[in-house]
């Protein structure tokens, strides 16, 4: 019985393990290119960090890797290689809480009007807690997971980060629409939280301002 359950034992580590491990894009060298802000533009394999106080990107040309800091790069480009897809990157000057700006790197998901919506991604760790059957005790477990901040650009080019911590307070953003968006999100059971429910939420508030000064 003792032999059976280290057996289990060693085979739920091993599916733990598979979990915890996961691959993440910034890991991983994309085919891309580099647009510097002296007029240059780089093409190779590049890697990119978007994580605060590692900020950087490294572009490998003919051997030699190259990094730039958001100070230095116009907007960077990759092939995905973890989905094949095109994804593009801008260095945009953005405010910080203690009020300085700041360069940072800003991926495009969507160019609408009269919101361009941006997005960063980072590696959060989340705790998990399971229960195991034989012994009746919980244990936890900890693994990485994707996590996406949203940012939505205005007219007047300034980018505010989306508060997504309640409902409520991502419904601020949409202002006098926001009892239409909210309805939007309840009907569609959509998850704001969710990179692509979210792009959602915003193509259909863009829809409706732009319907409005149509009719205006």
């Amino acid at each position: 019985m003792v032999k059976k359950h280290i057996i289990i034992t060693f085979l739920v580590s091993i599916l733990s393990f598979s979990v915890q491990a996961q691959d993440f894009p910034s890991e991983y060298w994309h085919m891309g290119e580099v647009d510097l802000n002296n007029g240059t533009t780089l093409k190779g394999k590049l890697k990119y960090s978007l994580e605060e106080g590692v900020e950087s990107i490294q572009i490998l040309v003919n051997g030699v890797i190259k990094s730039f800091g958001a100070m230095n790069v116009r907007s960077f480009q990759i092939l995905d290689a973890t989905t094949k897809r095109e994804r593009f990157f801008y260095s945009l000057p953005f405010k910080q809480s203690k009020g300085y700006v700041k360069n940072h790197f800003f991926e495009l998901l969507e160019d609408g009007e009269p919101y361009v919506l941006f997005i960063r991604e980072r590696i959060a760790e989340v705790s998990e807690t399971s229960y195991d059957p034989y012994w009746g005790n919980n244990f936890n477990t900890r693994r990485r997971i994707l996590v996406y901040d949203f940012y939505l650009m205005d007219m007047y080019a300034e980018i505010r980060q989306v508060d997504t911590r309640k409902l409520e307070t991502m419904l601020v953003y949409f202002g006098k629409y926001k009892d239409e968006v909210a309805a939007f999100i309840k009907i569609n059971k959509l998850d704001y939280k969710d990179r692509e429910d979210f792009l959602q939420i915003v193509r259909y508030y863009d829809s409706l301002v732009g319907a409005r000064e149509v009719t205006n």
